[in-house]
């Protein structure tokens, strides 16, 4: 269902040039100046970008004052005929906004707003094999990528870096674009990267990202005869490693193409791929900080074939991730619309697909799947993983998924309409890998009418490639309530495996399908261990605050015996009391309340109540 396409021909990847000069030079910028041979100094600086990278040699910094810069024709020359307003090709620079014309060394972006903006017909930075390219305090707005020549796709409407190293800070991509053209072809042309696309860094390299804002950025498939093009998110990283710290990422949307049937001659849907995030293509990613809320993912439609939607807040596919200290929140996927059949919608915070992945400290809240609708003889889109998808299909692809101290909690699946083939997962769906669950909350997560199978947690195998193992331990299942009869919190297919090691279920309807309902049990080993409870102490579960932080008397205070975990979900030492609490939470007289997020450093203080 998943595949990566051709979006980019083997091309080696190339260490771009060194830095020509040693002693760096400073040229400004301003749209008082003038772009004429010699510009940059105080007095004259020159007016454009663009004409101030083509004077610099690799290792000079462009100080920019506050102002609007857009496409200025022939002074920003781009490989392969690319426009953009801004070109870096093979130089080693440092780009800064924020500057004014009375203070050209203290820049400060929020008084002096410096904006890159495409007018919605140009990409707004084209990077290629840059060595180093660092930007600070730039606003990235209106951008559009359509397909470069030679490429039937399209990358990176705000920027696009090539073969190159980015570090980029205190920026904010809003309203760009990734375009994939509509074809005549059996399948439409890919949008990838709203925002940013990077792709083929060179080896042993890595870009950072630190305190960007991702808003409003859309990443559109075309149509064809065949099938849509995919979407991918609105950062786009391919064969590259980077570093995400405190970035946001909010209203961003990956919107597959539509048409034809909805399968090509490669068999494929018109997926929709990452929301706000996707990697692909041995991408590796250190994600810490990151808030992603509100972003989308959109199957395309098909005469008889809806195209799937996977990973609203972040998609990984053959790639290696880490996410910490980090939120995801009300995040939507939506399968698309087939008479025969309607889309399938997974992971609606986060799809890991084929894919090494970590996920560490993280609330996972609200995020919602939608399946595809069909006609009343077709079957209905469904899907898995309201909040979390780990997903192997490929017996050489990852075989270990680790999750701890997280919060899993009011996510839902929906099936579209049609015939009912299922689904599950509301919270979790673990299939085809070993998921190693440790000290996860999951909570209130919930199936739509005629979904039974695993409100919190199912555990399915993934046929041609292996039983599934989820081990549970020191983890709290509560308030899972069915909306149909038989729904049960935890499923284990046949074939499968759930280990649990001291886990609290509170105040669901039903635990586990150890009586057969709704289906046949796997192995569920651990019974012995587990606590039953009415209630499992939250301060405010749901809606508006979401607070998954346990009471004084909670039964998950110092339950958790056996437990080597030293932190929670907020950084908060563990144990605190006689022994460790189930649970993402540590309860601690020193813990901070929602109010007080000075209580903890910036970077791992994610608030749980986010209004």
């Amino acid at each position: 269902m998943l595949a990566m396409a051709a979006l980019w021909p083997g091309t080696p990847v190339v260490e771009a040039q060194s830095p020509a000069n040693a002693e760096a030079n400073v040229i400004r910028v301003a749209p008082s100046g003038s772009d004429v041979p010699g510009c940059g100094s105080a007095t004259l600086p020159c007016r454009s970008i663009a004409f101030a990278v083509n004077q610099a040699a690799s290792g000079d910094e462009i100080r920019v004052a506050a102002g609007t810069y857009q496409n200025t024709g022939p002074d920003a020359p781009c490989a392969f005929l690319i426009d953009a307003v801004v070109c870096v090709n093979s130089k080693s620079l440092t780009l800064r906004g924020g500057f004014s014309t009375s203070n050209w060394s203290s820049p400060n972006p929020s008084a002096n707003p410096t904006i890159i903006d495409g007018q919605n017909t140009y990409r707004g930075v084209n990077v290629f094999r840059a060595n180093r390219l660092t930007m600070e305090g730039f606003i990235i707005q209106n951008g559009r990528a359509v397909p470069d020549p030679g490429d039937p796709n399209a990358f990176g409407g705000g920027m696009s870096a090539i073969e190159s190293v980015l570090t980029l800070r205190d920026m904010t991509f809003r309203n760009n674009q990734a375009v994939g053209p509509n074809t005549g072809s059996d399948r439409g042309g890919a949008g990838a990267g709203g925002a940013l696309a990077i792709r083929l860094s060179p080896a042993g390299t890595s870009s950072t990202l630190e305190r960007v804002t991702f808003e409003n950025n859309t990443s559109l498939g075309g149509n064809s005869a065949g099938r849509g093009g995919f979407a991918f998110g609105a950062v786009f990283i391919y064969a590259s490693s980077v570093n995400i710290a405190n970035c946001t990422f909010t209203g961003n949307r990956a919107l597959a193409g539509s048409g034809g049937s909805g399968i090509g001659g490669d068999g494929l849907r018109a997926d929709a791929l990452g929301g706000a995030i996707a990697l692909e293509g041995g991408a590796v990613a250190l994600l810490s900080g990151v808030q992603a809320s509100n972003n989308e993912a959109v199957g395309g439609n098909g005469s008889q074939y809806g195209g799937g939607a996977f990973g609203a807040g972040l998609m990984s596919e053959d790639s290696t991730f880490t996410v910490v200290d980090s939120q995801f929140r009300s995040n939507v996927a939506r399968g698309g619309n087939g008479a025969s059949d309607g889309g399938l919608a997974g992971g609606g915070g986060i799809l890991a697909f084929n894919s090494n992945a970590r996920i560490e400290r993280v609330q996972v809240i609200a995020n919602r799947l939608f399946g595809g609708n069909a006609s009343s003889g077709g079957t209905a889109g469904t899907g898995g993983g309201g909040g979390l998808y780990l997903w192997r299909a490929r017996p050489d692809a990852p075989a270990v998924n680790e999750v701890i101290n997280t919060i899993v909690a009011d996510n839902s699946l929906e099936m579209g309409q049609g015939r009912n083939v299922g689904g599950g997962g509301g919270g979790i769906q673990v299939q085809g890998l070993t998921a190693n669950l440790n000290h996860v909350t999951l909570a209130r997560n919930r199936l739509g009418p005629g979904l039974m199978v695993g409100q919190a947690l199912v555990v399915v195998q993934a046929p041609g490639v292996s039983a599934t193992t989820a081990n549970l331990s020191h983890s709290i299942v509560a308030n899972h309530t069915a909306e149909t009869s038989g729904a049960t919190a935890i499923v284990v297919l046949q074939g499968n495996t759930l280990n649990m090691n001291r886990v609290l279920f509170a105040g669901n309807t039903s635990n586990l399908n150890t009586n057969f309902v709704p289906l046949p049990p796997g192995t569920i080993n651990g019974l012995n261990t587990v606590i039953n409870a009415g209630s499992a102490g939250f301060v405010s579960p749901g809606a508006p605050d979401y607070n998954y932080r346990i009471t004084l008397n909670s039964p998950a205070v110092d339950q958790a015996i056996g437990s080597g975990t030293s932190h929670d979900f907020e950084m908060q030492s563990r144990p605190d009391g006689q022994a460790h609490d189930l649970g993402a939470d540590e309860l601690g007289t020193n813990e901070p309340p929602p109010s007080d997020p000075s209580a903890l450093p910036e970077k791992v203080y994610i608030p749980i109540a986010t209004r």
